[in-house]
């Protein structure tokens, strides 16, 4: 899950004293980032379509048949989609596509979250990369936690910022003597903060940021290493698909 559910913030008893030892952040912001880098190695592929002509991973991400898998969307064991995008705006310029997504719900502290992102892909095939960036988020809130509606209303006020850049270039080698096969390798780097302004009221332990920091880092580093391994499976689909209809296969 995106923070997961494994932190509830409760009194902190201190070991010295045995007494209750808070910290009151008064309505100051508390910051949860997490910032991680992953790769990926593809195994050589036919990447010919048709008399000569290829698809190359470049020629996937750079089209929109790869706009769904850079945005993370999922279905879950029985097909249905639990991550819901809808493109918002694409008029042609190099500022990107911009879309609404839907991401799957989590538990966090004892509530049901669904986050919705405002993305823009801005895709640069002559670098060898894309970059998905949060312009916007909200928070809607499905399910209430045992920290009642102070928490879920400070979460609704929740920001979001970040970015995932990944990247791709052909892997050189023996193996790839074959004119027709070619390898690469998948780059990427995850970026994420979560603002939350807390009340001045609701006190949570010592070293809840750095918890609750660890907590994104970790679920920012597993979920990029999925995201690389769905693209380099969406590419190979893409692939299949494009030499069946051209009668390769």
């Amino acid at each position: 899950t995106f923070l997961g559910s494994s932190f509830v913030p409760s009194a902190y008893v201190s070991k010295s004293s045995g007494r209750n030892d808070f910290t009151s952040l008064f309505g100051s912001p508390i910051q949860f980032v997490g910032d991680a880098n992953a790769r990926l190695s593809l195994p050589p592929v036919n990447i010919e379509v048709q008399g000569g002509e290829t698809r190359s991973l470049s020629d996937f991400l750079s089209s929109s048949a790869s706009d769904p898998v850079l945005l993370g969307a999922k279905e879950n064991s029985k097909g249905e989609a639990i991550s819901q995008c809808r493109k918002l705006d694409d008029d042609g310029s190099s500022d990107g596509v911009v879309w609404e997504c839907q991401q799957a719900s989590v538990q966090w502290f004892g509530m049901q979250l669904t986050p919705v992102f405002v993305n823009r892909i801005q895709k640069n095939p002559s670098d060898g990369n894309v970059v998905i960036s949060i312009i916007d988020a909200q928070t809607r809130i499905d399910s209430g936690g045992r920290l009642g509606n102070t928490l879920a209303s400070a979460m609704k006020r929740s920001q979001f910022e970040g970015r995932n850049v990944i990247g791709w270039r052909e892997e050189t080698g023996a193996e790839n003597s074959n004119t027709e096969s070619q390898s690469y390798v998948l780059e990427g780097n995850l970026k994420l903060t979560l603002t939350i302004r807390l009340p001045s009221f609701l006190p949570v332990p010592p070293g809840f940021n750095k918890i609750g920091s660890k907590i994104v880092e970790r679920t920012c580093r597993e979920r990029l290493k999925q995201n690389l391994s769905d693209i380099s499976n969406a590419y190979l689909i893409f692939l299949e698909q494009q030499q069946v209809a051209t009668g390769l296969q």
